[in-house]
């Protein structure tokens, strides 16, 4: 019986060629021989003792382009943020990981939305988040405590994925049930009275089966003692068959939270308002509660000739509602700012619930025709999406304050809750790509997919509105692998958006076609040390070049495909072991960003030539621990983002700019026992103050410095 592995290992490929694969992708490669000659698989003995330590910060086998594939076989920029690197740096959350990826920017909280708020390249990506594969496009904030890694794959990729990533896309991976009974607990305490707890329970059942459960619970009063966050997450996997020809996989997800949001401050003269460092300017009473409840189900069959056949089945159910303090527009001047400037405050208040369906099947085999080696890939996915949106009126007023008081005294809730809008849509895609291996240095990754989009949106009191879309994509890359051990590579790809992406139409956008976009790379990708350290460098240009403008010449304001801009970037990346001792997590981005052409109105047209925002022209980010002792363990670095600007189609808010910044981090290790340590964390070292997450409205500062004190124990 073949067992399932716990953590990829290093193991030789070919004479003189190295690299870094999982266990699971020898296992399957023994399992396909032992097929191929007979229906029952081969015994294979694994390490069955999970040891984080034992880990780098490679990336190993990635499943994000559909097919298994080690990185150096992905003619696309991917990065990896693995368990160990967000353990190691003890990052809480889906934004905080991210910090890792050069390329990723953050918006504070898009007017209309709530949650994670990502950029890459500059292009959104908050309609193109994966969870496992599946897109996980609801809004609400991601918690870290039951990932294996977070993927993010760069540049077009709507043959793989439908609608959207025009700059990219992000897959959080879930960890899987193994076959061995193995625990760990994590407990964190920090200054803001910071509390997290954590549970990794895994429990064989059987000669093929186990069961895993995490558990969270995370409690921290946040910046000034006010705003604050309350989580917990639960999930429970089952997984049967593991190894054999049928598997499946039944799983649970569960995650709330009841936070007191803290949505920054405001723009003045260009530059972000100087508020003092340990104000916050909400009220009491402010909320976000938001939920996520997941159910999915999934089986893999696998033929004796080495394919698969994966089908997955989610549905999933989400609430959220906010209520939180904005600060409105200050009379003051930066020089004049002071203890006495009056704060006028308003409200940001909204709820809404979303149910997705989503149903999946991928086959991939591998095939000799006419001599050549084949990996074809062949797949379906159905989608059906609903979302209900509200507002609120009877919205009390917030009284204004002053910059020394900051009073946070709550209000009465006076709100009545109205229906505002409801969407659904049904989207199918049917897809297929071939990685042909021309001669033994060679590859050409082909691939084709068609959607069809269709969407009724509903606002209350206005007629309904309704649109579908048919749409075609691509994916074309060359690899050239002269070893084991580098790959050179050239790629092209398409993206498509449509007007429905985002739940909601009006009488302009249901009459506007997607917008299109596509993704030209070129790269190499060596493994260096024996394998043991990845190095990776890219070139790319990302053009959507019909993007939706309302243009005032255009009777009733319809939207025109007839904006364009594109980003130019320069990537470079290192993940992995130097040695023993010491590992190395680091990237560094250069990106240009630029608007090309706009609508024919004249604030249209002041946009042309600048920066679209959220595109900084330089990101950095260095990690590196080293093992001074078999008990000891140090680490630390540092995340550098140039100037930056938020996202809008104003020109003169693209003017507003959030200084650069530099952010220090360190680490300390102590490892008592065998299965026993303590971790201490400093985040922001120098208790910096720097804004990380921009609106168009204001800029959000970034959380100071936080001590944090983790115990880990595994039994």
């Amino acid at each position: 019986m073949a067992h399932t592995p716990p953590h990829p290992v290093s193991t030789p490929l070919a004479a003189g060629s190295r690299t870094l694969l999982p266990l699971g992708a020898l296992m399957l490669a023994a399992s396909a021989s032992g097929w191929a000659q007979e229906t029952t698989l081969n015994p294979v003995i694994v390490k069955d003792k999970y040891d984080r330590g034992a880990q780098t910060y490679q990336s190993g086998v990635t499943s994000t382009a559909k097919t298994p594939a080690a990185a150096k076989d992905v003619p696309q920029s991917l990065t990896v943020v693995n368990e160990k690197l967000i353990h190691d740096q003890g990052k809480d959350s889906f934004k905080e990981a991210l910090q890792n990826v050069p390329g990723i920017t953050f918006e504070a909280g898009e007017g209309g939305r709530i949650g994670d708020s990502i950029r890459l390249r500059g292009f959104s990506v908050s309609g193109d988040i994966y969870l496992d594969g599946i897109r996980d496009i609801a809004q609400y904030n991601r918690d870290t405590f039951h990932y294996d890694r977070i993927e993010v794959l760069r540049g077009s990729a709507s043959m793989l994925f439908g609608r959207g990533s025009t700059g990219g896309v992000v897959n959080q991976v879930s960890k899987l049930p193994r076959l061995i009974t193995e625990h760990e607990v994590n407990v964190t305490v920090g200054d803001g009275n910071y509390l997290r707890t954590t549970g990794d329970f895994n429990i064989k059942t059987g000669d093929d089966a186990a069961l895993r459960i995490g558990a969270m619970t995370t409690d921290w009063d946040g910046r000034a003692g006010k705003a604050s966050t309350q989580r917990r997450g639960l999930t429970a996997d089952y997984r049967i068959g593991i190894g054999t020809a049928d598997e499946f996989l039944f799983s649970l997800y569960h995650l709330n939270y009841d936070d007191k949001p803290d949505l920054g401050g405001r723009w003045l003269e260009g530059r972000p308002a100087p508020f003092p460092k340990d104000k916050w300017y909400g009220a009491d009473s402010d909320y976000q509660k938001d939920s996520a409840d997941m159910v999915t189900l999934s089986h893999v069959h696998r033929w004796a000739d080495g394919s698969t056949l994966k089908t997955t089945l989610r549905d999933g159910q989400f609430k959220r509602d906010l209520w939180a303090t904005q600060v409105n527009a200050l009379a003051a001047t930066q020089a004049s700012f002071g203890p006495d400037t009056v704060v006028p405050r308003g409200t940001q208040t909204r709820a809404g619930a979303e149910h997705h369906t989503f149903l999946q099947s991928d086959y991939i085999a591998r095939h000799d025709w006419f001599g050549l080696k084949n990996e074809l890939l062949l797949g379906a996915d159905l989608a059906r999406e609903r979302s209900v949106r509200y507002t609120y009126t009877g919205i009390p007023l917030r009284p204004p304050t002053t910059v020394a008081l900051a009073d946070n005294s709550p209000l009465a809730d006076t709100r009545v809750r109205n229906l505002a809008t409801e969407f659904s849509s049904t989207a199918l895609g049917v897809y297929a790509q071939d990685t042909i291996s021309i001669t033994p240095f060679w590859k050409l990754v082909g691939g084709l997919r068609w959607d069809r989009f269709s969407g009724d949106f509903d606002r209350t009191g206005n007629t309904s509105l309704s649109r579908s879309d048919g749409v075609w994509s691509k994916r074309l890359g060359l690899m050239y692998q002269p070893t084991g051990e580098v790959s050179y590579y050239a790629s092209y790809g398409t993206s498509f958006n449509t007007s429905g992406d985002l739940y909601q139409y009006d009488p302009s956008s249901a009459n506007t076609p997607p917008e299109s976009s596509r993704n030209i790379e070129v790269g190499a990708k060596w493994e260096l040390y024996g394998g043991d350290l990845s190095v990776r460098t890219a070139l790319a240009r990302t053009d959507k070049f019909n993007e939706r403008n309302t243009d005032v010449n255009q009777a009733s304001g319809a939207f025109l495909l007839s904006g364009r801009r594109h980003t130019d970037s320069l990537e470079f990346e290192v993940a992995g072991r130097i040695n023993p001792r010491w590992d190395l997590f680091a990237g560094l981005v250069f990106m240009h960003g630029v608007i090309d052409q706009a609508g024919s109105s004249a604030g249209a047209q002041a946009t042309v030539g600048l920066n679209p925002g959220l595109t900084p022209a330089r990101q950095a980010n260095l990690w590196t621990t080293y093992k001074l002792t078999e008990k000891w363990r140090v680490g630390g670095g540092f995340t550098h983002v140039s100037e930056n600007s938020p996202a809008s189609a104003n020109a003169a808010l693209l003017l507003n700019r959030a200084p650069a910044y530099t952010k220090w981090d360190a680490m300390v290790e102590y490892t008592y026992s065998e299965n026993h340590s303590f971790k201490f964390n400093v985040d922001n070292l120098t208790d910096k103050v720097y804004y990380s997450s921009l609106y168009q409205a204001w800029p959000s500062m970034a959380p100071l410095r936080t001590l944090r004190v983790t115990w880990t124990g595994k039994f």
